[in-house]
């Protein structure tokens, strides 16, 4: 028997959303409020949740991240302005950090021409 992959631990309501159309659709509606650093970070994780190498333990890590960072459902509800996002740039810095280790140059430059094109430079 073989163990489930990352990706069948998402719940069905939430799967729709976390395609890559569905995370490109909040990235860019939320850009300027999340600003560069976090919206690289979030490009950064994810490609690294894609990447095939990446091991299972921290694509589950990741994973936990960007269903945070996708639901509706926050410690600290994102439509409340300028503090809505605090709980959300919380956790995307946090696991970040933990998958530094993981992170290839090609990971971090796409993450850095997706953020660039995604902000218009």
């Amino acid at each position: 028997m073989s163990k489930p992959s990352p990706e069948e631990f998402i719940p069905s309501f939430r799967k729709k959303k976390l395609d890559e159309p569905g995370f490109l659709a909040k990235l860019a509606r939320f850009a300027g409020r999340l600003g560069e650093p976090v919206v690289k970070q979030l490009y950064a994780l994810y490609f690294l949740f894609k990447a095939p190498n990446t091991p299972k333990r921290a694509k589950m890590i990741i994973l936990g991240a960007l269903v945070y960072f996708f639901s509706p459902i926050d410690s600290i509800p994102d439509m409340l302005g300028p503090l809505g996002f605090t709980d959300d740039i919380a956790v995307i810095a946090l696991v970040y950090s933990q998958m530094k280790n993981y992170l290839t140059d090609e990971i971090v430059l796409r993450a850095k021409q997706a953020t660039d094109k995604l902000l218009g430079r």
